[in-house]
């Protein structure tokens, strides 16, 4: 049994918290942005979980700021509702927000405090940067929210330029003295110099890689190479000091003319204090890329094996950052600093700890140089990322890997494989081509017209509300076709004289101006404008060569040239029937030859007589001819063709022969006397009379003068004579040929359509 004295104090407690007492409500749960989240819209929403009370009505209370300490923050009025659209937040801010909520009255505590930023820019998508286009291309990017709208330039000139450095060998690093005092160093002793009127090569007496390049001021500078080579350059030339290593170093830095430092292979870190030079023993680490002095108490070195060193005066630290190796570093001050490296990694130190930052690329980064805080970092395939509060790549306008970056206020240099050097001096989008369009928030892409035909262009995009303007997006550039590729004829071709000439469609073009002319100067051309990527040409005489070219226009440009292509047409006409040299040929045979497209007409000679002394003669547009009378058996017929195109001739074909059947007793009364037709003239309905010796079929024609075949049928015939109505529809006015041939023997006559 219970204690009765536990039992009344039960009860007195739960009497307590009924009458004195309040259930307390719990602080909501954030749900989105997840915490830390970046490249959030403007108009971002804010998300938390419902909370339960004793009350039915559950207010909310957002609090937004732009610090984590809630100074100046915006309270937002209470709410039933468990999210909140926010508007016209500022590009790049980081924002920190909590969440109370009420019950009757009663506040909660604060949720947890979480944060996120909004997105710095916009993101370009199409075209592909460096990509060739037709000159209307399409402009796309990943669409942001809570706009009033986005602006977007459009230029053909640009502040990254390729520089003529005069070699084709690999560049590894390069530094700016001054604007018209640059060096550049590479691969086999590659030592280059530009003094403001071009990059000339200096010989440095030495044959070995040169790695990286370091100026105190311009008497006084430092290169490093392979088998521990350093050189000193006094403002007149360079020559070797002894560094007391012979391993490959591979990265150089000087706070001062009296404390520097090399780095190399295998960890090896040379310090230069005061005229000396003494090796540093860091422990086992891996080779060391780049190193950075900012003082002689205050040097650090990246590398690979993931590995940041870095001295304070004291000591050397090595520490693993990340999961990639590093290859570059760039120091600011001792509270800013950036290392980059394979994969596309980055890390930002912040005075206390590196941490990662996204670069938006997975390409090898292997230089990094900082002017106060505006950045870039170069890599493989002509990768370079520009940073204006977060990383952006940016068009280089080259596919060649890049090595080494320096920018100064006024200038930048970049260095990569293959002489390849590109050069920052100017702002870009400045030129009189410039063009600026407005366009409407609810679109993510925006159609180009009328661009210039070959030109670069560098196209950027930016976003704004009613409380800011992002930051210009990474600049792309693409270029547009400079002029349309021919198809066919190709070169070299023998073609018909009417034509169908083709070439790749140019997209965006009103029309095309096309030019034919049989000489490749195009001095007496003729020229058409057609709409589409064809057109047919004819009355083209043969035996000629011709050359032609397409152009394509649009309102504002025309395109250069295409290339010249040459084709010839044909020069003599090939024969098909009778075959050369063949025998037994019935006595009316079919002359038959390959047409050729866009000739108005062809002549047929035969002759007994290979020298055509009397010869038949036949000119018609068809490519045949059937004889018209019966030909004498056993004897050789010579014939050749020619072909017409206005007044002029092509060359006469080779000259065949054939041999007709021969007699072998066929019945002689076979002939044109047993052949006669009623009425004729007539219209098309009439009688053939046939006398015929034997029971047989016959095969009947109906031929037009240029031997087209008319009408065909079998007739079927007895013994004597035999009465067979025949009737055509359709027949035009004319001569015809009605040809009878009982399979050895043929005969015609000549028959008239009124």
């Amino acid at each position: 049994m219970k204690s009765i004295y536990s039992i009344l104090s039960l009860f007195f407690v739960l009497i307590t918290v009924s009458v004195f007492g309040q259930v307390k409500i719990y602080a909501p749960s954030l749900k989105a942005p997840a915490d830390v989240a970046v490249g959030q819209m403007p108009d971002v929403v804010l998300d938390w979980d419902a909370v339960t009370g004793t009350s039915l009505e559950i207010y909310y209370e957002l609090e937004l700021a732009n610090n984590a300490e809630f100074e100046n923050s915006e309270v937002f009025p209470l709410t039933d509702l468990t999210a909140l659209t926010m508007s016209d937040l500022i590009f790049g801010e980081t924002y920190y927000w909590h969440v109370k909520a009420y019950d009757d009255g009663v506040a909660s505590e604060w949720s947890d405090t979480w944060s996120f930023a909004i997105a710095w820019n916009v993101k370009m998508n199409n075209p592909v940067d460096g990509k060739e286009v037709f000159s209307n291309p399409e402009i796309t990017w990943t669409e942001l929210t809570g706009l009033t709208g986005y602006q977007m330039q459009l230029d053909t000139v640009y502040a990254w330029n390729k520089d003529e450095s005069g070699v084709t060998s690999d560049i590894f690093d390069s530094y700016i003295v001054a604007d018209n005092n640059m060096w550049a160093v590479g691969a086999d002793g590659l030592v280059i110099h530009n003094d403001g009127s071009g990059w000339s090569v200096v010989d440095v007496g030495v044959s070995v890689d040169l790695r990286s390049v370091s100026f105190v001021d311009a008497n006084n500078g430092y290169i490093v190479g392979d088998a521990g080579t350093v050189l000193n350059y006094d403002g007149t030339t360079w020559a070797v000091v002894d560094a007391v290593t012979t391993v490959n170093l591979l990265g150089v830095s000087f706070a001062d003319a009296d404390n520097g430092v090399v780095v190399g292979a295998g960890g090896t870190i040379v310090v230069f204090n005061a005229g000396l030079w003494q090796e540093v023993t860091t422990g086992d680490i891996n080779d060391l890329y780049d190193v950075v002095m900012l003082s002689s108490t205050n040097i650090w070195a990246c590398g690979t094996g993931k590995i940041v060193v870095h001295y304070d005066g004291s000591e050397w630290i090595a520490e693993v950052i990340g999961s990639k190796d590093h290859y570059s570093i760039a120091m600011i001050d001792a509270n800013n600093g950036w290392i980059v490296g394979k994969s596309g990694e980055i890390f930002r130190w912040n005075g206390m700890l590196w941490y990662k930052e996204e670069s938006g690329t997975t390409k090898a980064l292997n230089g990094v140089s900082f002017n106060g805080m505006n950045g870039y970092a170069v890599g493989a395939s002509g990768t370079l990322l520009k940073f204006n509060g977060a990383w952006n790549q940016i068009t280089s306008g080259i596919g060649e890997d890049l090595q080494g970056v320096m920018i100064t206020a006024d200038n930048g240099l970049i260095a990569g494989n293959g002489g390849v050097l590109i050069r920052k001096s100017d702002i870009g989008f400045n030129s009189p081509f410039l063009m600026t369009y407005n366009i409407p928030a609810d679109t993510s892409s925006w159609q180009l017209a009328n661009l210039l035909f070959g030109q670069t262009f560098y196209y950027r995009l930016r976003a704004f509300h009613a409380a800011d303007t992002s930051l210009w997006s990474g600049v792309k550039s693409f270029t547009t076709v400079a002029m349309p590729e021919l198809i066919s004829p190709e070169v070299g071709d023998i073609t018909d004289l009417l034509i169908k000439f083709e070439w790749d469609e140019y997209e965006g073009t009103t029309n095309y101006v096309f030019q034919i002319d049989v000489n490749d100067n195009f001095t007496t051309p003729r020229s058409f404008s057609p709409d589409d990527d064809t057109l047919w040409v004819n009355d083209l005489v043969f035996g000629e060569e011709y050359y032609w070219r397409v152009a394509a226009q649009h309102a504002l440009d025309i395109s250069d040239w295409s290339e010249v292509w040459s084709f010839s047409t044909v020069n003599e006409i090939t024969q098909l029937s009778p075959g050369n040299n063949s025998v037994g040929i019935a006595r009316c045979p079919l002359f038959t030859w390959e047409e050729v497209a866009g000739t108005s007409a062809y002549e047929l000679w035969a002759d007994i007589d290979a020298s055509f002394s009397n010869p038949t003669k036949y000119t018609g547009e068809n490519p045949q001819y059937q004889c018209q009378s019966t030909l004498e058996y056993g004897t050789v017929y010579y014939w050749k063709v020619l072909g017409r195109s206005g007044s002029l001739v092509s060359e006469w074909s080779e000259t065949w022969s054939f041999e007709t059947e021969k007699n072998i007793g066929i019945d002689e009364s076979f002939t044109s006397k047993s052949l006669n037709i009623y009425p004729n003239p007539g219209v098309g309905d009439f009688n053939i009379y046939l006398n015929s010796n034997v029971n047989s079929e016959y095969q009947m024609k109906v031929v037009d003068m240029g031997g087209k075949l008319i009408y065909e049928t079998t007739i079927s015939c007895e013994v004597g004579n035999n009465n067979i109505p025949i009737s055509i529809d359709n027949i035009v006015s004319g001569s015809y040929n009605l040809i009878i041939s009982d399979g050895k023997n043929v005969i015609s006559k000549k028959i008239l359509i009124n």
